[in-house]
């Protein structure tokens, strides 16, 4: 009955679904481990490793999560924080790893250690860049995990969010066991069942939530009344959404980003007028394109503030809104055609504000006209 009393006096961040599929898992204890992964369609075998691709460290987070591993993590196809912890730890400190990559797939878990491993990830960014990458489920603690990371990106059919914390608790009718609690210490033993220990149980849950919450609005840089508002309240997005809601960065695929990472460190090789001949490339590349066309102020802010590519630019303006002129200067900007890209040894300026100048003395010629 161990496993059966830990998971039903411990707070989880996770789906219900998942939540209730360990519960089953855990009455079914007395059976071949065999049996039960063969009935979760998983091998038995420890899925805990660090793979390197081109100097990238991919480190899959997937199924439920749990603080340590054991042999319950195993036949659940489940991952531990303890072992993601030390794999983490080797990968940033390894001189020829140059970038992390999470891969995630996973409804999240126990609450018991993931703070701790998120407070980890945050804490080193900086060193390394660190991806979250999720491929199919990025809900509870593994969202918490995944907004510790740089940036967030999903495919189109991951589901992402489900912030909050749940946790079951057996009934007892009485007859199969008798418990006495000191007088002295009511709440020792907390009966869910009466109106009373219902609201200790649901204050210290919201306690737990409280933390979660507070920690995504560190990590995503926002407050935490937007994460209340506008991150689901314990529902899941489905891909764009989001990252339109702000639970993600942006839409890509595991072979893209470990080619744009790879990009990133030929970068850093690169000599400085190599870098500007390559940032107007990308200049030319977003505003030539049809989706920049009525979407220019959107399209140069992602280009100034972001490391975007072209492509993942471009993809993200063709479900934005046309931009309306609504004053003289807008209405100027728009009759204006796209400056020529030159190359790097033109007299193209390189100072933003010198370009800007240049802009608008041709908007104030345009209204004089």
């Amino acid at each position: 009955m161990r496993i059966w009393n830990k998971i039903t006096n411990e707070p989880w961040a996770t789906t219900s679904d998942t939540l209730e599929n360990i519960i089953n898992i855990a009455k079914r204890q007395n059976a071949n481990p065999e049996a039960i992964a063969a009935q979760l369609g998983r091998k038995l075998q420890n899925t805990y490793a660090v793979s390197v691709r081109n100097n990238v460290a991919v480190i899959p987070i997937h199924g439920p999560l749990f603080r340590y591993a054991n042999l319950f993590t195993v036949i659940s196809g489940a991952t531990s924080y303890e072992l993601l912890a030390r794999d983490f730890n080797e990968a940033l400190e390894n001189q020829e790893v140059k970038a992390i990559l999470f891969d995630i797939d996973s409804p999240g878990g126990e609450v018991n250690g993931c703070s701790e491993l998120a407070d980890m990830i945050y804490q080193a960014r900086g060193k390394k860049p660190i991806i979250a990458y999720a491929s199919g489920n990025c809900c509870s603690g593994a969202y918490w995990i995944a907004a510790a990371c740089d940036e967030i990106v999903v495919t189109d059919t991951a589901l992402v969010g489900s912030i909050g914390v749940v946790a079951v608790y057996e009934r007892q009718d009485g007859k199969n066991e008798i418990e006495i609690v000191s007088s002295q210490s009511p709440l020792k033993r907390i009966n869910p069942e009466t109106p009373e220990g219902l609201a200790h149980i649901q204050n210290r849950l919201d306690s737990l939530a409280e933390v979660f919450i507070n920690k995504i609005a560190l990590y995503r840089d926002v407050s935490t009344e937007t994460v209340i508002k506008d991150f689901g309240q314990g529902d899941v997005f489905v891909g764009k959404k989001a990252i339109w809601q702000g639970l993600a960065n942006r839409q890509s695929s595991f072979e893209r980003i470990l080619t744009d990472l790879n990009k990133e460190k030929e970068t850093e090789n690169m000599n400085e007028q190599e870098i500007k001949q390559q940032e107007r490339q990308r200049m030319k590349e977003v505003f030539d394109s049809n989706e920049a066309q009525g979407r220019e102020q959107i399209a140069n802010k992602m280009l100034v503030s972001t490391d975007l590519s072209s492509s993942q630019i471009i993809e993200l303006l063709k479900e934005m809104p046309k931009q309306q002129a609504i004053s003289p200067f807008e209405k100027a900007m728009a009759t204006i055609a796209n400056p020529e890209i030159v190359p790097a040894n033109s007299e193209m300026p390189d100072n933003i504000d010198v370009f800007a100048q240049r802009v608008a003395s041709l908007a104030t010629s345009s209204n004089g006209e």
